[in-house]
């Protein structure tokens, strides 16, 4: 895979710093594990992981079927696909 463009991030030095320690203990640098979670993004159309904590809300544990059920019954067309790309316009 070719690399033909350039992200730029803001974030918090010391998380900048804590994760750049643990990917090096990995054998990887920041760059390479940033590019490996967005490939990883691409390919399933959610993130590898489930955020946690108090800012983020319960649907985020939700299983896809039981939204696109959920929808269903309401009437939408929803196959649960579309599941965390309602805000992608």
């Amino acid at each position: 895979m070719s690399k033909n463009t350039t992200l730029t991030i803001r974030l918090n030095q010391d998380v900048k710093d804590h994760a750049a320690k643990v990917v090096s203990g990995m054998g990887l640098d920041l760059s390479t594990a940033v590019n490996m979670f967005l490939v990883e993004v691409g390919k399933t159309n959610k993130l590898p992981f489930t955020p946690t904590g108090p800012e983020f809300p319960d649907i985020w544990n939700d299983d896809p079927k039981d939204i696109a059920d959920f929808n269903k019954s309401i009437g939408l067309a929803d196959d649960g696909r579309n599941y965390g790309k309602e805000n992608t316009d």
